[in-house]
Parts: C-alpha cells; sequence; structure tokens
C-alpha cells in the first residue's frame, strides 16, 4: 500500500507538470490578417540573427542566403554549427533576433502558422521512419493524400525509380 502511495503522489506531481507543458501558450502568434497561399518555395535570409534566449549568445549571427524555388541546397557542418537552428527558422519554429526569413518572397512572419507549415518540408540529417509500409510513413504527412499525390511526392524525393523495383512497392 506505501509502494502505491508513493506511485500515486510521484504521478500527480509528473500530471501536473504535464498540464503545464499542455497549458503553455506559444510566443509564436498569427498577425492579423494573415496569408494563407504560399506563392513559391524560393527562400531568403536576410541579415538574419538569432540567438535561443533573448541577449543570449547569437547562434545565427548575419545570415544572407537565397534559394531559388526549386533549387536543391544541403546544409553542412559540424554538431553545433546550428544547421538545424537554420532550416527551423523556414517554418517558424522559432522567430528571428532581427533580420528577416521569406518563403515566397513574404515574411515568414506574415503566414498562417499552420499554410506555412503545411508548406514547408526539411528532411533532417537523421531520418526516422515509423514502423508500417512506406505508403503509412507517407500517409503521416496527409492521411487524406490520394495516390497521385503520393505518386508526385515519391517523384519528388527521387524516390520513385528505387520503389518502382520493390517486390511490393510501397506496400
Amino acid at each position: 500500500i506505501s509502494m502505491i502511495f508513493v506511485m500515486v503522489i510521484m504521478s500527480k506531481a509528473s500530471a501536473e507538470r504535464i498540464v503545464e507543458v499542455i497549458n503553455e501558450k506559444s510566443d509564436l502568434n498569427n498577425k492579423e490578417n494573415p496569408v494563407y497561399e504560399v506563392k513559391d518555395g524560393s527562400i531568403a535570409f536576410e541579415n538574419v540573427n538569432f540567438s535561443y534566449k533573448k541577449d543570449g549568445e547569437k547562434v545565427l549571427s548575419n545570415i544572407n542566403l537565397n534559394i531559388e524555388s526549386g533549387q536543391t541546397i544541403g546544409v553542412i557542418g559540424g554538431t553545433g554549427s546550428a544547421k538545424s537552428s537554420l532550416v527551423q527558422l523556414i517554418p517558424r519554429l522559432y522567430d528571428t533576433e532581427s533580420g528577416q526569413v521569406k518563403v515566397g518572397g513574404l515574411n515568414v512572419k506574415e503566414y498562417d502558422i499552420e499554410t506555412l507549415r503545411n508548406e514547408v518540408a526539411m528532411v533532417l540529417q537523421k531520418n526516422t521512419l515509423f514502423s508500417g509500409t512506406i505508403r503509412e510513413n507517407l500517409l503521416w504527412g496527409n492521411e487524406n493524400a490520394t495516390q497521385e499525390q503520393i505518386d508526385a511526392a515519391c517523384r519528388a524525393a527521387c524516390a520513385d525509380e528505387f520503389l518502382g523495383r520493390l517486390p511490393d512497392g510501397l506496400d
């Protein structure tokens, strides 16, 4: 009984911490009358500075970068060189300290956050597939995707050729 009592006390404390996280309000909000359509996939970083803490050490300093729509680039660097931080500014997982990140010619702060995040995809260094078939993994991005949309995603990822050679295809 005493063990159960201790577990109940610990569970209560854990539940309170979980509720705190769930109730936490994001600092990132839509502005009034946000844009709901991304014109194209071009990305521009204009004099971007970023740090995780206000008045903290800059993780990114004076970044200027232009990526044309349809262009493929790789961001390389050592561990801790802020590759992920740079990429996570695009779907507005974080906001810049100063400067602008633009997608489709507009500052990411102009977009509806959900719209922007639905239009931006990233492939990070450590890719993890969920259990199940390739088709089931693809449907994580859009559970209502049609076969045409799945085929288009495979072509865009340049995976259609080798997927076509698999005995069961996407299944």
